[in-house]
């Protein structure tokens, strides 16, 4: 996919497969005739590398087209996990963006550019540069609206509002019902969510089906700028900026509800791929022009550059761009607990009073797991986790394996003491610190937030490596320095009901005024992947 991509970069990474599963083509009767005139062939590669096909019998050659293998086969293949670090997915680089753009130019189409960009990918450019998020910001106006030509750039948090808060509507719903049956896991991560696919099918039944914010900001800006210059949505070309590699997969997901016949997201570029473009086509792009001086010194409020560059019919502008409180994954964990709580408030003013509540963190065996309790007095009354990295989910999801434990004749279930006397001691082993009675145990919470990634998104695989002369630890650090420092409005504070509420009658509306689901626009869908019988593909495969 990029040639700045290793295996290095990604952390936790679990290696793929060897194998490719995707199916082979069906051929036609046309082609089995031919196959059958041309006897038996082989393939060989000429001198320049393309592939031909010899026939044996008279010699003659045909040029063959190298296969290619699409976001939709990644996802339909069991042969790897993480498949978008590994696998070259030709639709979504930084070389088809400029050839997109140079067709739209050379052709004089109709194509229409616009681009959304993610918090945490804002923070690795001005970690980078050396910038505030704010100054790097104003540069990618300039960049993709000046330089590049596209139409509207938008921030996600719009969307990633909507997320949050049908996220905790669902919960808060299903509390309210007593019908929450073990942990709700977050699903806005897509490598853990191929992970879970491919590897735990037995946990997809418990994962959320809220969309990401890079796909509801999909929805939302392709639709409205589609409706505003007017223009088929099918010619809106929608660039997304993300921290991570597996959101391309993520935007090839096949649309389950309504509309399907243009994805919602067209490119996924990281900040990583993004400096690559820069350094490849300097003579034409640069995010910091000789005249930066002149755009970062500019006097515009921000706020009215972020609504010049979006939809004039894009809400919420003043907040458009904004950060959430919680972790630098998006805080859904967080912004649960603290939206239950204003539910409480308002539902029963009489038993439940603001100042009666507290959040209460427990850590985790490492520092990328931990619980968040949200207490009334000394009591708990919802929990979410935290828990990022492979390694932690692993942990997790054995958790959450059914048993299938035999069962003696009277109905209990058969010990085995050796294996019972083993636990123990690692339970010994695992106890809590020193001075705490208690460690984080995902799997008995409301809620978990998961991501792939340790440290979660703002060290996502497709973020901005450190230089040499720089630790990682010092990079992170900053890099969440710069993330934090974004302004937040805080839909979780109870002063930002009345504006939760705005936000919900808004998209309401957006979906009955443009003929969308609430479904179409909020919610994703998972699959079992099915597993490969070919032996030598169970053979060559890795096991996890």
């Amino acid at each position: 996919m990029s040639a700045i991509l290793s295996a290095d970069d990604l952390n936790d990474f679990i290696s793929p497969g060897a194998v490719c599963i995707k199916p082979t083509a069906q051929l036609t009767n046309k082609e089995n005739d031919t196959l059958n005139e041309n006897g038996e062939v082989e393939i060989q590669i000429d001198s320049e590398g393309n592939p031909l096909e010899i026939s044996k019998i008279d010699g003659k050659q045909k040029s063959l087209s190298p296969a290619q293998i699409s976001l939709a086969d990644c996802l339909a293949c069991s042969g790897c996990i993480t498949s978008a670090e590994e696998v070259l997915v030709a639709q979504h680089s930084h070389e088809e963006l400029i050839k997109a753009l140079k067709e739209k130019i050379n052709n004089n189409s109709n194509k229409v550019f616009v681009a959304s960009v993610s918090h945490q990918t804002r923070a690795s450019l001005a970690t980078a540069y050396n910038l505030t998020v704010e100054e790097v910001d104003k540069l990618l106006v300039n960049l993709f609206i000046n330089q590049m030509g596209f139409k509207y750039i938008v921030g996600t948090s719009l969307g990633r509002k909507l997320s949050l808060i049908n996220e905790a509507q669902i919960l808060i719903e299903k509390k309210e019902q007593n019908n929450l049956d073990g942990p709700i896991l977050s699903s806005i991560c897509p490598g853990w969510v191929l992970y879970a696919e491919k590897t735990h099918p037995y946990v997809i039944p418990k994962m959320s089906t809220v969309k990401s914010p890079q796909q509801i900001t999909g929805c939302l800006l392709k639709t409205l700028a589609a409706h505003e210059l007017p223009v088929n949505r099918s010619d809106i070309y929608h660039l997304s900026l993300m921290p991570c590699f597996d959101k391309k997969l993520e935007s090839a997901r096949p649309e389950k509800y309504g509309e399907t016949t243009t994805n919602d997201v067209d490119c996924v570029l990281t900040a990583k791929e993004l400096v690559n473009l820069l350094e490849q086509h300097s003579d034409d792009f640069q995010l910091i022009p000789p005249q930066s001086h002149v755009i970062l010194s500019s006097s515009v409020p921000i706020t009215e550059t972020y609504a010049k560059c979006a939809p004039k019919s894009w809400p919420f502008v003043d907040y458009s761009w904004s950060n959430d409180s919680g972790s630098a994954s998006g805080g859904y964990g967080y912004n649960y607990l603290k939206l239950y709580q204003n539910h409480l408030i308002l539902k029963d003013p009489i038993n439940y009073q603001q100042e009666g509540f507290s959040l209460k963190s427990v850590e985790g065996r490492n520092a990328d797991i931990y619980e968040l309790r949200l207490m009334y007095g000394n009591t708990t009354v919802a929990s979410t986790a935290i828990v990022n990295g492979f390694r932690n989910i692993q942990n997790l999801v054995r958790k959450l394996k059914p048993s299938n434990k035999p069962a003696t004749s009277s109905g209990s279930v058969k010990v085995n003491p050796l294996a019972a006397r083993r636990r123990a001691r690692i339970g010994v082993k695992a106890s809590s610190p020193a001075g705490s009675d208690e460690t984080a145990d995902a799997s008995k919470c409301d809620y978990v937030e998961i991501m792939a990634c340790p440290n979660g998104c703002i060290n996502g695989g497709g973020q901005i490596n450190p230089p040499t002369e720089v630790g990682e630890k010092e990079w992170l650090s900053t890099a969440l320095e710069k993330y934090g420092k974004i302004p937040i409005f805080d839909i979780s504070s109870q002063s930002s009901v009345d504006a939760v509420r705005e936000i919900v009658q808004w998209s309401e509306n957006f979906c009955h005024e443009f003929g969308i689901s609430d479904n179409r626009l909020l919610k994703t869908w998972f699959n079992e992947v099915e597993k490969p019988t070919d032996a030598a593909a169970i053979l060559l495969g890795a096991r996890w």
